[in-house]
């Protein structure tokens, strides 16, 4: 015996507005019986002569692939309650000025500057180290105990080093370590 309900009901039944399910029956050719349709009948016929993409039992407009993973599973999002918000807003407030504060104190400096000190510094060593043999090639070679050559040596790469460390004190302001014991 067949399934009778009325064409608005059908349309619903599938997931098609009223309209679209009177065109349907117009369109597949569905028997209608006093106003009503076999609903097994009318889906088959519905089914055969309709696109799929047609039809009204389109996926929703947000897929589940696009959902995370916590989401797809059931598991609802846990947003962080507003007073969570707030405290963590107002601790990064903080950490940032602090930050800045102890910038306007100059602890911190500026990675440009530091930068263009060292190339300074590490230019001016460069040149110093190649013309350290020029200066004191004649000296080294007057004298004829190895000790001595060394100490001259030394001196003058421990001057060339001092150098260096004022160069770069006063071009970053820094303030005067104290000097480790030699």
């Amino acid at each position: 015996m067949p399934n009778l309900t009325t064409i608005a009901k059908w349309a619903e039944s599938i997931g098609i507005s009223r309209q679209q399910g009177y065109a349907a029956v117009k369109r597949c050719e569905i028997p209608v019986t006093d106003g009503q349709v076999d609903t097994e009948y009318a889906s088959i016929l519905y089914e055969r002569h309709t696109r799929p993409r047609a039809n009204g039992k389109r996926p929703a407009p947000l897929e589940k692939a696009s959902l995370p993973q916590r989401e797809r599973e059931g598991e609802t999002a846990r947003v962080p309650s507003y007073d969570a918000s707030r405290a963590r807003q107002a601790a990064a407030d903080a950490s940032l000025a602090e930050m800045k504060e102890a910038e306007a104190r100059g602890k911190y400096l500026l990675k440009a500057d530091v930068e263009a000190a060292i190339y300074q510094v590490a230019r001016a060593l460069r040149d110093g180290l190649m013309n350290c043999s020029r200066r004191v090639g004649a000296d080294v070679a007057a004298l004829s105990d190895a000790d001595a050559c060394e100490a001259l040596i030394a001196s003058e790469h421990r001057a060339l080093l001092e150098s260096m460390q004022h160069t770069l004190a006063t071009s970053l302001a820094l303030e005067p370590a104290e000097e480790a014991a030699q």
